[in-house]
């Protein structure tokens, strides 16, 4: 690193943080190990879609058939996709904030809150991007308690500092899969300081049973500093298109409008997340691909005797018994991409993405000779 640049205490500060490690692309397994065939199960994509109605709706906006197409600037503030959102989830489109992906939206609520420092606490063995927004924007992470098998909201609660602004928390947290009850998130909701903005993030809500899942959503007029984030990344198909939202009070959103980018989501995100937001058969149709596809992994598991952990999202996090980078290494020259989770504290553990029949069958018949014995 350049020595007058690293001499710079901001800079010096960065370069103390960790950089976000993504699933291994496809692309780049071919590149480097002469590969065909390859089942990528490392980043939580649903491998259903996205459905020919959003392709439909993309390709008219590519040819321009309806407005001017790539020629012009997107709407700045996503107003069309806001009123669907809105319409959605029963609240006013001024309670509804667009993100270049829910992760920027991450970005922009540790930006506003720390913009006069503090500290933000995040539980253990949670997404990487709350740590790292909270130090970019020049806070400090207090890690609350938490494992492969528990969240621990009285932990949080405790965790809780005199400086603190943010309080994070995953609902499904990735990448353990777990989630809270209803009276657990209740707590945390109510006992959290009314000066703390506590940020539930949904990414993988979807694939819950809307029935039986505790939506946070349904505190956001008792809490005004309630920020609850959704994504087109996972169960609607739009990984690539980079988009997500955030719910709050009127009041949260303004102040989050001052620190959001000009059209920082694009016109093609936008259209087509117009039209998955809306498509509620698609939804159903890939929470019970997902239900089935989640089944019969627990079960071949069982054979192996593996330890696996959580029960909500889109994804798995299996044990094993030596370290996760090399299980990793073994399945990757097999053509089978997974996630190692030693960067987040689980060194023997890897999390595995739920895709279609095939694809699960492929994971099975790579991984198999590496577990004869047990996981």
């Amino acid at each position: 690193m350049n020595s007058a640049l690293s001499s710079l205490p901001a800079f010096e500060h960065l370069a103390s943080i960790p950089l976000y490690v993504p699933g291994k692309p496809i692309q780049e397994v071919q590149r480097e190990l002469g590969l065909t065939s390859i089942v990528k199960l490392a980043s939580n994509e649903n491998p259903w879609g996205p459905t020919d109605a959003v392709k439909t709706r993309v390709a008219a906006a590519v040819t321009g058939a309806e407005f001017e197409g790539l020629g012009l600037y997107p709407v700045s503030d996503g107003w069309y996709l806001r009123q669907r959102i809105a319409q959605r989830k029963g609240i006013t489109p001024d309670r509804v904030i667009l993100g270049n992906g829910s992760s920027e939206i991450l970005e922009m609520i540790a930006k506003a809150a720390l913009l006069d420092g503090g500290s933000a606490v995040v539980p253990r063995h949670s997404f990487a991007i709350y740590g790292i927004a909270t130090q970019t924007a020049g806070g400090r992470v207090i890690e609350s308690r938490a494992s492969a098998t528990e969240l621990d909201v009285d932990d949080i609660l405790r965790s809780v500092a005199a400086d603190t602004r943010l309080v994070y928390l995953g609902h499904p947290n990735n990448p353990t899969g777990l989630r809270l009850e209803r009276a657990a998130l209740e707590r945390l909701v109510r006992g959290l300081r009314e000066d703390i903005v506590l940020v539930v993030d949904q990414a993988y809500a979807e694939y819950e049973d809307p029935a039986e899942y505790p939506d946070a959503a349904g505190y956001l007029d008792e809490r005004p500093n309630l920020l609850v984030l959704h994504t087109f990344s996972k169960i609607h198909a739009l990984a690539a298109m980079r988009i997500g939202y955030g719910l709050g009070s009127k009041e949260l959103m303004q102040y989050l409008e001052r620190v959001r980018s000009p059209f920082n989501t694009n016109h093609l995100a936008q259209v087509a997340a117009e039209v998955a937001v809306q498509d509620l058969a698609f939804e159903a149709f890939s929470r019970q691909k997902n239900h089935e596809a989640r089944t019969a992994f627990v079960a071949e598991a069982a054979h192996h005797r593996c330890q696996l952990s959580g029960t909500s999202g889109n994804f798995i996090l299996l044990e094993s018994a030596f370290p996760a980078a090399e299980l990793f290494k073994e399945l990757l020259q097999r053509g089978v991409i997974v996630r190692p989770m030693q960067g987040y504290g689980l060194p023997n553990h890897i999390r595995i993405t739920f895709g279609k029949p095939e694809e699960m069958a492929a994971f099975w018949k790579a991984a198999s000779p590496l577990l004869d014995g047990g996981c």
